[in-house]
């Protein structure tokens, strides 16, 4: 099982919510990601997502379009990725996850990428194109090669169906050996733009914990302390994906000198942290 995931969800948080933040790899160079993800680890991010880019990213807005395209022309991969994982884990122990679209890992080979995620130190993986109960296939095929040594994140959205919750709630003795937890949409769509979290998902995010047993983390649109002071009254967790992401892009693009760059990003850790204060 992942114990650094279990561990996060297992003990009180470190302000008023728990924060998951989202990276994508080689945006805008390999070195930059990996510095860029060992300075969210140090301020104090709880779980970090890193993207893989894809050249059809259907569930992505323009800002991770935009981030996947720069990697993509930088010559970002699923093994230079892994790579990225390698190099972090020799310095931090915050919990990673793998955001990718099934299509890279099968390229790779499903059952050699399971395994060299894990032994790079993976924790888990959240694969938006992969329907919850179509996915039992691969899901099994990974058990086979990690044991739990990987934690599967379903999504959820309004739109889910009765089945798909019912399909979670059936797995929830995996989900808890695995120490995962359940990524639920905002709002529906893309991601990026801004989450106004009205009474319906308010509403929906509280009737997930009736019906599941398992961590809830808000994304899709979360960038202001209000929003994450109103999910984390009902979430477990809240995550911030385009918002970071675009505040990188700028300084990338703003003829900055590297002392300036390095500035900046700690203040947009800064402002990222204090989103849980």
């Amino acid at each position: 099982m992942s114990e650094r995931l279990k561990k996060v969800f297992s003990t009180p948080p470190a302000g008023i919510t728990r924060l998951v933040a989202y990276v994508m790899a080689g945006d805008p160079d390999a070195e930059t990601s990996l510095r860029r993800l060992k300075g969210l680890a140090d301020a104090g991010v709880d779980v970090l997502e890193l993207g893989i880019p894809f050249s059809d990213p259907m569930a992505d807005g323009p800002v991770i379009q935009a981030a996947g395209d720069r990697a993509l022309k930088g010559g970002m991969r699923v093994e230079k990725a892994l790579e990225l994982v390698r190099d972090f884990r020799r310095d931090c122990e915050t919990p990673l996850l793998i955001m990718s679209y099934l299509n890279p890992l099968l390229h790779y080979g499903w059952e050699a990428f399971v395994q060299d995620a894990a032994r790079a130190g993976v924790d888990g993986l959240i694969l938006p194109d992969l329907p919850w109960r179509e996915g039992q296939v691969l899901r099994a095929r990974a058990k086979e090669r990690v044991g739990n040594g990987l934690a599967f994140v379903p999504i959820l959205a309004q739109t889910s169906e009765t089945e798909d919750i019912m399909a979670l709630k059936a797995e929830e003795a995996r989900f808890s050996a695995e120490g995962s937890f359940v990524y639920v949409l905002a709002k529906n769509g893309i991601t990026g733009g801004e989450a106004a979290i009205p009474l319906p998902v308010r509403n929906f995010i509280k009737g997930l914990r009736e019906s599941l047993a398992l961590p809830r983390c808000v994304g899709f649109g979360i960038q202001h302390p209000e929003q994450v002071r109103r999910l984390a009254r009902i979430a477990e967790g809240v995550i911030v994906g385009s918002a970071l992401v675009e505040r990188f892009a700028h300084i990338d693009t703003a003829g900055l000198k590297q002392k300036e760059i390095l500035t900046a990003e700690r203040e947009i850790y800064a402002w990222l942290v204090g989103l849980k204060s």
